[in-house]
């Protein structure tokens, strides 16, 4: 099977003169739309969005202090991955703060049962 040649992006989408990019992420309406992707906080949108940006597609993450220190410090990161957590968009599946090594994470579809207050 002959491999397909990427789709560049369109110029508004990207900073790349030929409009490849080696990473992006999606989001289906559904999710964007939904009463729990709405009820985020700005800052929970940007690094959910860099952690789908680290995981690639897969359902399991790691997501190592040099990812999140360049949206977020420390306490602000560990604010919204509660948010995040809260409103079941992630969940830890390995802490690792002992070993001083990132912690694991994956993605939940949690969110689609929430139902704001």
């Amino acid at each position: 099977m002959a491999r397909r040649k990427p789709t560049p992006f369109p110029p508004w989408q990207t900073e790349k003169p030929d409009g490849i990019e080696k990473r992006y992420i999606r989001l289906g309406n559904s999710q964007i739309l939904h009463p729990a992707m709405l009820s985020l906080s700005d800052k929970a949108f940007r690094v959910y969005a860099q952690m789908l940006l680290e995981a690639g597609g897969a359902k399991e993450f790691e997501f190592p202090r040099s990812k999140y220190k360049k949206i977020a410090g420390n306490t602000v990161f560990q604010n919204v991955k509660q948010e995040l957590i809260s409103k079941g968009f992630i969940r830890v599946k390995q802490c690792n703060a002992n070993l001083r090594k990132p912690n694991i994470y994956e993605f939940s579809e949690d969110w689609k049962r929430y139902i704001p207050p």
